[in-house]
């Protein structure tokens, strides 16, 4: 099953396939990085303030909201929500969903871009 949607995109973009395309590569060059910074801010236990759990989720969550991946973006917020609850008890299990999803997604994007 997928998990991106690029209706959205495509709505946003016209259905122009070029923007549609340099919006994708915006996300596959972003995302790694985001993501990466929310693990390791999750293994640093950092809680608070710029490059925090709370702070990466807020920010890649977005970029998710444009790719169509609703369950991923609901994840994000789920996390930002729970950190700002500090409720850390989940989130280990939700950022390896995340994660999962956003590999995922390489793969569909980097299909898109080849088509």
């Amino acid at each position: 099953m997928a998990v991106t949607n690029l209706d959205n995109l495509s709505n946003m973009t016209g259905g122009d396939k070029d923007t549609m395309k340099q919006f994708i590569q915006l996300y596959l060059a972003d995302t790694p990085n985001l993501l990466g910074k929310l693990v390791t801010a999750f293994q640093n236990q950092s809680f608070q303030g710029i490059d925090s759990v709370q702070w990466c989720a807020h920010k890649i969550a977005p970029q998710l909201g444009y790719m169509g991946m609703s369950s991923t973006y609901d994840l994000a917020k789920k996390i930002e929500n729970d950190m700002l609850a500090n409720n850390h008890e989940s989130i280990l299990e939700d950022l390896a969903n995340m994660q999962d999803q956003i590999t995922q997604s390489y793969t569909e994007l980097e299909a898109f871009l080849n088509s």
